[in-house]
């Protein structure tokens, strides 16, 4: 079985790989192709197998192009990972048009053209299983993080969406909500004193007072990924210590 990760090079992507791999071939997809590269080199060192593709998920024949590739070198798709985002943080009267629109276009056109890409041929078998990457954002506000909160809930109604659309095709699709997540896409944020600043105050909004890692994250998705979630459709799970609780 073939998985694809977008956004696979760094953080939850890439601990999803190597995870994943264990029981299935990775499709690492990234914009950083090298980044991707040394991924799949080093799970292929460990006895398993994975593909680097390069791929800018805002753009349609970007991702036409992946999947032509994919389809060449290794066959269908049997499990897509919609994970590869962006972060950027500024008051709302800071926010840039050019910055909205690339957070939009990343997490939501993104998830939806390669979600796009990939139901045909899973339709055509019958089944298949997709995760998007949402956010406790979606959920809550938070200042300073408008943009990314939009896109991140605009994510999670794609999820709800497809979910419905697709379940008489065998096909589920959730989504993971996680909270704080010692990731770089979490660092780069914020400037190395400002993160110092707010690392504190991030674990104490958080119930079990602690960053999370980017490997339970992972292990909720193979969770989601796999029969034993074969009656979950349309929901999304928040790996996020507890913080949604308070």
């Amino acid at each position: 079985m073939n998985v694809l990760i977008t956004g696979a090079a760094s953080g939850i992507g890439r601990a999803a790989a190597k995870l994943l791999a264990k029981r299935m071939t990775v499709l690492a997809a990234d914009r950083n192709k090298s980044e991707a590269a040394a991924l799949a080199e080093e799970i292929n060192r460990e006895g398993f197998r994975a593909y680097a593709i390069e791929v800018d998920v805002t753009s349609r024949e970007s991702v036409t192009q992946m999947m032509t590739w994919i389809g060449e070198h290794a066959g269908e798709v049997h499990a897509l990972f919609n994970n590869a985002g962006i972060n950027r943080r500024a008051p709302v009267e800071l926010i840039r048009e050019e910055d909205w629109d690339l957070m939009m276009a990343t997490h939501v056109k993104g998830a939806f053209l390669c979600s796009k890409a990939v139901l045909p041929q899973m339709c055509q078998r019958g089944e298949g299983v997709i995760v998007n990457m949402s956010s406790d954002f979606a959920v809550m506000g938070m200042p300073g993080a408008a943009a990314y909160a939009a896109a991140k809930t605009a994510v999670y109604s794609l999820t709800k969406s497809l979910a419905m659309e697709f379940a008489p095709h065998g096909i589920r699709v959730n989504a993971l909500g996680p909270g704080p997540i010692d990731t770089p896409l979490l660092r780069s944020a914020r400037s190395e004193e400002e993160w110092i600043k707010n690392e504190t105050k991030l674990k104490e909004k958080n119930a079990m007072g602690r960053l999370g890692k980017p490997e339970e994250v992972a292990s909720v998705l193979d969770f989601l990924l796999s029969e034993r979630s074969g009656y979950i459709t349309g929901q999304i799970i928040h790996p996020n210590g507890g913080q949604l609780t308070w």
